[in-house]
């Protein structure tokens, strides 16, 4: 199995959450189960903003090489136990620069844990993909397209835009892009999850290859057209989507529709430890309440693998 769309910050054990907050005197969580229940979004979760809000305890923690290193190489352990082969691991190098790491540190932290992962795993291999964020100054996201071009190649795969969409809008961060085009460097940006079809419009006019979440273009028949048209695939991910209130309630989800539509659907888990879920969960989901097929999660897959960043 592929997992293309998966957020180191969110998917953190909480057991390690825990341990390592204690260490700092941050949290006294008295044990695995209320760590948990800190790190995980409401059940009436109410948009993207409150959903965001659980990463702030995960982001205290990825300060120091040491454990940058360990929740990437845990997650891969944990993915690795779901039957993943392949996934692209995504996470903001300037978000772990409030204690003294550059942005550079905070990669090579990373990518020395995607190597514990590959070499304890076996037959895993993981690609990593660094965002830039919403919000943030052009300064020092260029600095994360400059890491990206210095470590390109071996583990870093690719660029993402990730953050607060509805108050950031996409059509802000056109010099980050237009610098990793010149760059060669290829991207997806979060795009159609807390704002319209104009923000996917925006992503694809500056070059995604792919789109994460993407989930509103449901709003645009035109844009479905495009989609489809030019083979341009969309990272969902059902359960976060619900949770964000990306199209509405969860009658209402799409994955069906765009699917016979022709849209490259790939299926994914965003952020295990928000969402409380697992690449098995998002399957069962889609079977069970959107009536996805095995055929259809057979197809979801391939377009999983012909979308990789790193080819297998």
């Amino acid at each position: 199995m592929i997992d293309l769309h998966l957020h180191l910050d969110g998917s953190m054990r909480p057991s390690t959450v825990r341990e390592l907050l204690y260490g700092q005197g941050i949290a006294d969580w008295k044990d695995e189960a209320e760590a948990r229940a800190a790190l995980c979004a409401p059940d009436d979760c109410g948009s993207l903003n409150e959903y965001l809000k659980c990463f702030d305890y995960p982001c205290r923690v990825l300060q120091e090489y040491d454990n940058i290193t360990r929740a990437v190489r845990e997650l891969g352990e944990d993915i690795a136990g779901q039957d993943i082969t392949y996934a692209e691991i995504r996470f903001a190098p300037l978000l772990s620069t409030e204690g003294g790491l550059s942005q550079n540190d905070a990669v090579e932290a990373a990518i020395e844990g995607a190597k514990q992962a590959e070499r304890e795993c076996g037959n895993l291999r993981l690609g990593l993909i660094l965002c830039c964020m919403r919000g943030f100054s052009h300064e020092v996201n260029l600095e994360t397209v400059e890491a990206a071009r210095k470590y390109l190649g071996g583990y870093v795969c690719a660029l993402d835009l990730a953050g607060a969409e509805a108050l950031y809008a996409t059509e802000l961060y056109e010099d980050e892009f237009r610098l990793a085009r010149r760059y060669g460097i290829p991207f997806t940006i979060h795009a159609g999850e807390a704002a319209g079809p104009e923000s996917i419009w925006k992503a694809l006019e500056f070059g995604a290859s792919r789109i994460g979440h993407g989930i509103r273009c449901i709003d645009d028949g035109a844009l479905i057209d495009y989609l489809e048209r030019y083979e341009i695939p969309l990272e969902v991910c059902p359960t976060s989507n619900m949770q964000t209130k990306a199209s509405g309630n969860a009658g209402e989800y799409p994955i069906k529709e765009l699917l016979q539509s022709g849209v490259r659907i790939t299926l994914n888990t965003d952020n295990m430890t928000v969402s409380n879920t697992d690449i098995y969960n998002e399957r069962n989901l889609v079977k069970t309440r959107f009536n996805i097929t095995d055929e259809e999660i057979k197809l979801m897959e391939a377009y999983s693998a012909e979308a990789a960043f790193l080819k297998q």
